[in-house]
């Protein structure tokens, strides 16, 4: 007889569709923080210009965002690809990923709006960081819990730890580090 807190197949397609779903909202909830200067405002091409240019720390932040989150969406797919079940606390490591996830739109705003604010940049990184750690967790989790699909091999094994570690320290030297596993 099965118990409802048991590891599964199930459980693990469940994470897998939540997941998507959290990404989706993200993704266009970044988009949301760029506004349409107000008609009324605007008088001419000049006005409509300078009103658009204006608006270029949102557009910068929107990409860099969009780009994060897809980084971050195609490294939660590939750990899904690799892991055959979940069970309950699997399934609160991948939400707590899931929690960053959803606050990214907040931080990327902040940013945004205080770019030239380190605590802006800092409470940004945080966030990206946090995406990092609870992507680290789940996977060392599912892996110590005998999780992960039957033909995952060690080298598979390691390059998923490269990239979550690479991952969150891009932009940091690693002078020694002769890995090919790409940010």
């Amino acid at each position: 007889m099965k118990r409802p807190l048991e590891a599964s197949a199930e459980g693990r397609g469940r994470i897998v569709g939540i997941t998507d779903g959290v990404f989706a909202i993200a993704l266009t909830l970044i988009v949301l923080e760029i506004r349409v200067p107000a008609h009324e405002a605007i008088h001419s091409e000049r006005e409509l210009l300078a009103a658009i240019a204006a608006l270029a720390p949102r557009f910068l932040t929107y990409a860099l965002s969009f780009l994060t989150l897809t980084i971050f969406w195609f490294g939660q797919q590939a750990q899904h690809g690799l892991i055959a079940k979940s069970d309950r606390r699997l399934a609160t490591l991948n939400l707590s990923f899931l929690a960053f996830i959803a606050l990214l739109p907040f931080s990327t705003d902040l940013l945004a709006d205080f770019l030239e604010f380190r605590t802006a940049v800092l409470v940004y990184w945080l966030n990206l960081l946090m995406l990092g750690v609870t992507l680290f967790a789940s996977w060392r989790y599912a892996e110590k819990n005998g999780f992960l699909a039957e033909d995952v091999d060690a080298d598979t094994k390691r390059t998923v730890y490269l990239r979550i570690v690479r991952r969150r320290s891009c932009g940091r030297s690693a002078p020694h580090s002769h890995s090919s596993v790409p940010c």
